[in-house]
C-alpha cells in the first residue's frame, strides 16, 4: 500500500516562506523611520535624572505592508515549528548505506536576498506585485523539485539535507533526507517519509 505524503500544499508553502523570514526582516528594517518617545517628568531628581524617556511607538514608511510581512513571517515560522514537531510520528527503521550532504545548496537562498539591497520600494504596488509573482514562482519550483527543506532557518536549527541510499525491510531505496544530525554509512536511524522523494530523520 502506498504511504500518504506527510506534507500537504499549505504546510509546504509555509515551510518555503519561513526560509525567507530574514528577507522580510531586512525589508522591515529598510522601511523603518523612527522611534517615537514620550517624556515622563519626575517630581524630584532620582540618581541625577529629572525625567525618563520611554518608547511609545515605532514609525514605518509603509506600516500596513510591514505588518503584513510580520504576520506572514510569524505564521510561517509557527507552521514550520508545528510540522517539525508532528511530522516524525510513527517513524520507520532504516539503515543508511550511502549519504551525501546537500546542505551547501542553502546558499541558493542568497540570490533573492539581493532584492532587499536594490531599489525596492514597499510603497509601490508594482514592486509588491513583482515580489509576490517572483516568490510564487520560486515556491512552485521548490515544491516541484522537492527542495522546500533547503532552508536557512532549518540550517540555523541544525538540520542538514542529504542524498541517501538506505535499506528498509531488506530493500534498497533512495531518498533525500532532512536530518538533525550528520548521516554516514551504516547509520541505523528512524525516519518518516514526507513524499515519494523526501524523508525526515527522527531525533
Amino acid at each position: 500500500m502506498q504511504r500518504r505524503n506527510a506534507t500537504t500544499l499549505i504546510p509546504s508553502i509555509a515551510i518555503f516562506i519561513s526560509g525567507y523570514t530574514p528577507l522580510f526582516l531586512i525589508m522591515i528594517i529598510k522601511d523603518f523611520v523612527r522611534v517615537d518617545w514620550r517624556v515622563y517628568q519626575l517630581t524630584s531628581n532620582i540618581l541625577g535624572f529629572s525625567q525618563i524617556d520611554y518608547p511609545v511607538g515605532i514609525v514605518f514608511n509603509n506600516s500596513n505592508v510591514v505588518l503584513g510581512l510580520f504576520i506572514v513571517a510569524a505564521v510561517s515560522l509557527l507552521m514550520l515549528w508545528y510540522v517539525l514537531k508532528n511530522i516524525t510520528s510513527n517513524p520507520f527503521d532504516i539503515t543508511i548505506t550511502k549519504a551525501k550532504s546537500r546542505s551547501s545548496e542553502v546558499v541558493n537562498y542568497t540570490i533573492p536576498y539581493m532584492i532587499s539591497f536594490v531599489a525596492f520600494d514597499l510603497s509601490k504596488g508594482q514592486d509588491l506585485l513583482s515580489l509576490i509573482i517572483f516568490m510564487g514562482i520560486l515556491c512552485l519550483l521548490s515544491i516541484r523539485s522537492q527542495s522546500i527543506f533547503i532552508n536557512p532557518i532549518l540550517a540555523a536549527l541544525g538540520y542538514g539535507l542529504y542524498d541517501c541510499t538506505y535499506t528498509e525491510n531488506g530493500r534498497e531505496k533512495e531518498c533525500v533526507m532532512l536530518s538533525p544530525k550528520d548521516l554516514t554509512a551504516e547509520d541505523a536511524v528512524k525516519y518518516k517519509k514526507l513524499n515519494n522523494y523526501m524523508g525526515i530523520i527522527n531525533k
